[in-house]
């Protein structure tokens, strides 16, 4: 077995950890193939919350505190520059990734299945004005575009925080919301779940001091509320959705499409319910010798895994035929899990790819 990964002094491995937890389960929900073991874990990405919703919430959290709080002292100007060529990277690698797999999809045989793609095929100045305009990103890589708008966006937030205008972002964030699901406008709706996470980053170690100092049977009692509460609502929605045929729940209630403020609501607490969960099962020493080497790499790179996981994944599809073979398709997922994980340890590869 693989011996844990050393973590750098002032990082919160609870958080290496969960974002490591949200990408592998973006990876096996990205491929598909079900069913398997690990839908038991993934909610096959169809439940009132999925890890999409988790990786954005991660993302602002740790913008908040690492640029926002930890950087709180420095000059803005390098921080709002370093932020914004950022998502102007994340963007150029949106429409390299998902040129790269509308090519792979339009020209090699496919064994498996791919996402549908809304152009005809060979039609590549169609397909380029739709990527352009943001009509059209592949599936296996959406996030990217959202992130680097909100990355764009995020020294003005961090500016006013600095000010200490919290409510300003808070307001100006759920009017964003609303004028997203009245106009349609994706990215709208998901920087609530960015940047209110980001608000909260900004004052993590003041919350984290604020709790350290209750008595310990306050912590213990809220920690077990926490977990207790995200397993009942996880429980509770595995045993209505995961019975129907992949993909033919229709949620009314908790949608993403539009992103309802229910789910963003709901997502919150299940993102502190897997804290509670998380910084519980890490007091124990064999879960970081089991999941040590796999799930902190993964955490720490979790942009350049977001990227390079589309490499097995079309790998998996074009060699492998969709089956309901139980076995087999859990075999694939943990591949696709490992693989993603072993070109993150290729010399170099941050040199190529944003960390």
């Amino acid at each position: 077995m693989s011996k844990p990964v050393n973590h750098a002094p002032g990082r919160i491995i609870t958080l290496d950890y969960l974002r490591g937890f949200f990408i592998a389960v973006i990876v096996v929900d990205h491929l598909w193939r079900w069913p398997n073991v690990f839908q038991f874990l993934t909610g096959r990405g169809e439940l009132w919350v999925s890890a999409a919703e988790g990786f954005v919430i991660m993302s602002g959290l740790l913008v908040g505190y690492i640029h926002g709080f930890k950087k709180r002292s420095r000059p803005l100007g390098p921080i709002a520059k370093h932020l914004m060529l950022r998502g102007v990277m994340l963007y150029m690698w949106m429409f390299i990734t998902t040129c790269a797999v509308v090519a792979a999809t339009w020209y090699l045989p496919f064994r498996g299945a791919m996402s549908y793609i809304p152009v005809a095929t060979g039609d590549w100045s169609e397909l380029l004005h739709q990527i352009l305009r943001l009509d059209y990103v592949h599936s296996l890589t959406h996030f990217l575009y959202i992130y680097a708008i909100l990355l764009v966006i995020a020294p003005l937030v961090i500016w006013l925080l600095r000010r200490g205008k919290w409510p300003l972002v808070i307001v100006g964030s759920l009017m964003g919301w609303l004028a997203g699901s009245l106009l349609r406008i994706e990215w709208l709706q998901w920087q609530t779940a960015f940047f209110l996470p980001a608000t909260f980053g900004y004052s993590l170690e003041t919350f984290l001091r604020w709790f350290q100092h209750l008595p310990r049977h306050t912590r213990r009692a809220l920690r077990v509320v926490s977990g207790g509460v995200f397993v009942a609502l996880f429980v509770t929605a595995s045993v209505i959705i995961l019975p129907n045929t992949p993909g033919t729940h229709a949620e009314s209630f908790f949608t993403r499409d539009p992103l309802a403020i229910q789910t963003i609501a709901l997502s919150f607490v299940w993102f502190g319910g897997l804290c509670s969960i998380v910084s519980a099962l890490l007091r124990f020493t064999f879960v970081q010798q089991t999941l040590g080497w796999l799930l902190p790499t993964l955490g720490e790179r979790s942009l350049t895994a977001y990227i390079v996981h589309i490499v097995p994944l079309l790998a998996i599809q074009l060699c492998f035929a969709s089956s309901d073979n139980f076995l087999m398709n859990s075999v694939l997922a943990a591949i696709a899990v490992v693989s993603t994980w072993t070109i993150l340890k290729i010399p170099g590869i941050n040199r190529v790819i944003p960390r």
